[in-house]
């Protein structure tokens, strides 16, 4: 076993650059200790915050006999503010959860699927009930409203992302950090799991077996595609019908961006463009980007993405060709 070896980090923390650090840091065989530097003055966005946080846990997992030592983690207090050096393991700052947030941001936290079991016996409803509260709750946080177009818009994409993670992905918990930039008409939200990820979640229905993370990540998107082989069935508005993250990333791309990154496959979408881009994660990341100047009438715009996926539907084999559920059609307060 080799000596202690030094782990820059990249300068830029851009969706695609703490990817491809993922896969580096990944491909690093054993050594006695590891040096993570942390620079200097570098900006930590929400999503890639969160996604480093992830990668650089994992890599503790699995290189246990190692000896782990940081340096220069004293100049980053934006980021130890909000919960990301022991999100991995460094004792320094806030602990998840742990700091408040502010009209700007919400900070580090764990959802844990285990919290929203309890909180929907409680009150005798359904998860999906709970998780559209949660929902409303960070989307409040950033908004400091309750009601408007930005504010909805938020709600309904932070809530079909997170009954994705709870439906499909066999985690209990999952980790979501944001950020709201009024000024720049921008919001940003990073959601990451440490479950089966995409390709195995979906691998669940016989009509979707995919020999590639690429393959399984485009086809997620598309509408109708679900894991479940019962999608579409049944008469629970919360029921599975595979059109949440094609509803999702539809709302991103039409004004902003949409990244997810599975297994050794990621995607980032925005307008029509569509890039790959290299992962090698464990579970599954979204990041949701908006530019909440783009932004028109939530109710319409999900109208029109419903048609459009049903007929987009009926080309796919094995998905879901009636309607997508009540919940991943409109606003969960036109059917409470």
């Amino acid at each position: 076993m080799t000596s202690s070896r030094v782990v820059q980090l990249p300068q830029k923390l851009t969706p695609a650059s703490v990817s491809k650090f993922g896969c580096d840091l990944h491909a690093l065989g054993p050594a006695g200790g590891f040096v993570f530097d942390f620079g200097h003055q570098r900006w930590f966005p929400p999503f890639s915050m969160v996604l480093l946080a992830m990668h650089l846990r994992r890599f503790r997992e699995r290189h246990p006999q190692a000896e782990f030592y940081a340096r220069n983690f004293e100049n980053h207090g934006y980021a130890a503010h909000m919960g990301f050096f022991k999100t991995f393991g460094l004792d320094h700052g806030n602990a998840p959860g742990e700091a408040l947030g502010s009209p700007t941001h919400v900070p580090i936290q764990s959802i844990r699927r285990s919290e929203l079991v309890e909180q929907a016996s409680k009150a005798y409803v359904e998860i999906g009930v709970t998780i559209e509260k949660k929902a409303a709750s960070l989307s409040s946080i950033l908004t400091q409203t309750e009601t408007g177009i930005l504010h909805d818009t938020l709600t309904y994409s932070i809530r079909e992302i997170l009954r994705n993670v709870f439906e499909h992905s066999d985690a209990e918990e999952l980790f979501i950090c944001a950020q709201h930039w009024p000024s720049r008409h921008e919001v940003e939200v990073g959601i990451v799991d440490a479950g089966i990820g995409i390709r195995a979640g979906l691998a669940k229905n016989p009509s979707f077996q995919f020999e590639t993370d690429r393959e399984s990540l485009h086809a997620a998107l598309m509408p109708g595609v679900s894991g479940n082989i019962r999608a579409g069935k049944g008469s629970d508005p919360w029921r599975n019908t595979g059109y949440g993250l094609y509803m999702t990333n539809r709302i991103c791309r039409a004004g902003g961006c949409f990244f997810i990154c599975s297994g050794d496959a990621g995607l980032w979408l925005e307008g029509k463009r569509k890039l790959d881009v290299p992962s090698d994660l464990r579970g599954t990341a979204v990041r949701l980007f908006l530019d909440t100047s783009q932004l028109v009438d939530l109710r319409d715009r999900l109208a029109g993405f419903h048609k459009d996926g049903i007929r987009a539907a009926r080309e796919i084999r094995g998905a879901n060709r009636s309607y997508a559920s009540a919940a991943s059609q409109m606003l969960t307060r036109d059917f409470r």
